[in-house]
């Protein structure tokens, strides 16, 4: 999936009709040959052999000759293939106009970049031993700013080490941690974490000293959310309901990552961007819109609302907030510090909100896009 859309444009270059007289699934299997071949350098003979076994039914079957002459080919001029597939961007030519035009040419090849590698494995440690620990477990690991790890060997072999069968960690990246911990001393405060499964927030709340209770209507995604607590011994009242039908006495914080284009975590989701189109990726708003409004029903006079999307989008984000604050009452933006932003000041923006982009920790990995704007709650709003 991270070289969907160059394998597109390598069958449309060497296919003598391109692409338009190839049935959906000869595509599909002449796309799994290549990448075995070009990109997982699987041995000429074991990639052609296997591709072309697929192609066993009757009607499949008179495609074998054309798809194993096709990769026989690729095999020759390997290199000359290979360069057709660094040309090609692997984001959307569509989402890469979008990104062009809101971050700029050097973040758009910075995005391509990353998206083109495997994301390495950020984890939270409950104590200072352990991340000690595991910065320590090996030259693949390093310490990031907020205190987390950094892994580059993935996460089953650290569960497999004794700081993994310890328990004492979960998995959020860098991006999406940097919010929260924004938010200063929380010790002993209320929160009510909306959307919060699979509970990488909640558990950061709750290891803060919050009283936390994580909100999700997905049965299956709290499973993980309550895996994550018993593993790690944190705690938190966890509910399954509908954000939007929830209600509970006003709390010091509420947290809203809302459901949206998820278009922040190309990176770990490489086929993200192919699930959407100008059509459907802003789908999301007035969703968002609804939760906000509710959410604020939720947090005390003086109290705090964080809003959280994990996108690129700033209809999501920066427009989300002016909407949002153009319709409420009794509530003020509340800039983050850039002293408060271990290792990305360069997240702040001049409003005092958060657009942390992909780009930003590039030579070691990047992060995952997100915005977060917080909120200052002064009088009490009325129920939406």
């Amino acid at each position: 999936m991270r070289y969907h859309g160059p394998l597109l444009h390598l069958m449309t270059e060497v296919l003598e009709r391109g692409r338009g007289g190839v049935p959906p699934f000869i595509q599909a299997v002449l796309r799994l040959g290549l990448t075995d071949l070009l990109l997982l350098e699987t041995p000429p003979h074991a990639a052609v052999s296997s591709t072309v076994n697929l192609l066993g039914t009757r009607s499949a079957s008179r495609y074998r000759g054309m798809v194993n002459a096709v990769l026989r080919r690729a095999d020759r001029e390997r290199e000359d293939f290979l360069e057709i597939l660094r040309r090609q961007p692997v984001i959307p030519h569509w989402l890469a106009e979008r990104w062009r035009t809101n971050w700029g040419e050097a973040a758009l090849g910075a995005f391509d970049q990353l998206a083109r590698e495997e994301a390495p494995l950020d984890l939270c440690l409950i104590d200072e031993s352990a991340r000690s620990a595991a910065a320590l477990s090996g030259e693949d690991a390093t310490a990031l700013p907020t205190g987390q790890v950094r892994l580059q060997r993935g996460l089953t072999s650290f569960q497999d080490s004794l700081e993994g069968k310890a328990g004492g960690w979960w998995v959020q990246d860098f991006g999406a941690h940097l919010p929260i911990a924004a938010l200063g001393d929380l010790q002993g405060k209320t929160a009510i974490d909306l959307c919060a499964a699979p509970g990488g927030k909640t558990l950061q709340l709750a290891r803060a000293g919050a009283e936390v209770t994580a909100v999700d209507s997905s049965g299956p995604r709290l499973e993980r959310l309550n895996e994550n607590l018993a593993r790690t011994g944190l705690r938190a009242a966890v509910k399954k309901i509908d954000v939007l039908k929830y209600n509970h006495k006003p709390v010091d914080l509420v947290v809203l990552d809302a459901p949206c284009s998820a278009s922040g975590t190309f990176r770990k989701n490489p086929e993200a961007p192919w699930l959407r189109s100008p059509v459907s990726l802003l789908e999301h708003r007035a969703t968002q819109a609804r939760m906000l409004d509710h959410a604020l029903a939720l947090v005390k006079p003086g109290g705090t609302l964080l809003y959280i999307v994990c996108s690129l989008e700033p209809e999501e984000g920066e427009a989300q907030v002016e909407d949002f604050l153009g319709r409420q009452n009794g509530v003020a933006l509340d800039p983050f510090e850039a002293d408060a932003l271990a290792g990305l000041p360069a997240a702040l923006t001049p409003s005092g909100t958060l657009r942390i982009l992909p780009s930003y920790y590039a030579e070691s990995g990047g992060v995952d896009g997100f915005f977060a704007a917080r909120f200052r709650v002064g009088s009490m709003p009325e129920q939406p």
